[in-house]
């Protein structure tokens, strides 16, 4: 049966992690974390603090542009929400009262 992490948990096993001079597989090993959820931490964790790079290619002359796009992240144990550059207001208005006002 898997086991549901508290967000201070997964950011105490994080710190942890970095002080431990551990790979990410020693590591979770150690503290009894399934491998593949220890690096989704990790890797959550990097995506929030760095963001990433986005390409995109244009499909006329064949070119292939890169930025750097960081979301603006909101999250709780059970809800996450990721904005972009340019995201479309009305349609986040409309999730936040689904979730707010549909009980």
């Amino acid at each position: 049966m898997s086991r549901n992490y508290s967000e201070e948990e997964k950011n105490q096993h994080l710190d942890q992690y970095k002080v431990s001079g551990k790979t990410k597989t020693e590591y979770a090993r150690t503290n009894d974390i399934p491998e593949a959820t220890f690096r989704a931490w990790v890797k959550e964790e990097a995506y929030s603090k760095y963001g990433i790079l986005e390409e995109t290619v244009n499909s006329e002359n064949n070119t292939a542009t890169a930025k750097f796009v960081k979301p603006i992240i909101f999250s709780n144990e059970n809800i996450r929400i990721e904005l972009r550059e340019g995201f479309d207001k009305e349609f986040l208005k409309r999730i936040i009262e689904v979730l707010v006002y549909d009980k």
